[in-house]
């Protein structure tokens, strides 16, 4: 009988380690939807108006399965630039599942890195040397990547205290 306990926690440990507990949710069917995209008064930094790059959005799953504890990532590359100025990782989806077919409440994620200049903030994307973001999200679960999109920050500006849908 000595034998059995050990076999039995072998086999166990064995149907937990492929996955046999059930299926998994696939990051794949993951969307992100973009619900504004702007530049944020950051207010001044050393004397000079600071405008930062902004998104917020709602992650839909389009899946069959609840989606669980899903950590996104944000790189916030200026255009023609060879790599990203900032990086934000938050998480996306806590230990509350996120339904098939359900979408989440709005989520605002904003980079430290941006353009500043002693010009009116208003003035700011007529500037030649203002350069424009576009924001890359990535979504990781369990050790796996997916890229959930790329998305152009509007030549929009957010006023400070501002976030969600805008006019």
């Amino acid at each position: 009988m000595r034998w059995r306990l050990p076999s039995l926690a072998l086999a166990l440990l064995a149907l937990i380690s492929t996955g046999a507990c059930g299926p998994t949710p696939d990051l794949k069917t993951l969307k992100l939807i973009p619900t504004v995209t702007g530049y944020y008064d950051d207010g001044p930094k050393n004397g000079q108006n600071h405008l930062v790059p902004s998104i917020t959005f709602q992650l839909k799953n389009e899946g069959t399965l609840a989606l669980t504890n899903v950590d996104l990532v944000f790189a916030f590359w200026p255009v023609g630039a060879d790599g990203e100025k900032d990086s934000k990782q938050i998480r996306g989806i806590g230990n509350t599942a996120l339904e098939a077919g359900a979408t989440s409440e709005s989520i605002t994620v904003r980079s430290d890195v941006g353009f500043a200049g002693p010009q009116a903030r208003a003035e700011f994307f007529v500037n030649s040397s203002f350069v424009d973001f576009t924001i890359r999200v990535f979504a990781t679960r369990n050790g796996r990547t997916v890229k959930l999109g790329e998305v152009p920050v509007d030549r929009r500006l957010i006023p400070a205290g501002r976030s969600g849908n805008l006019p």
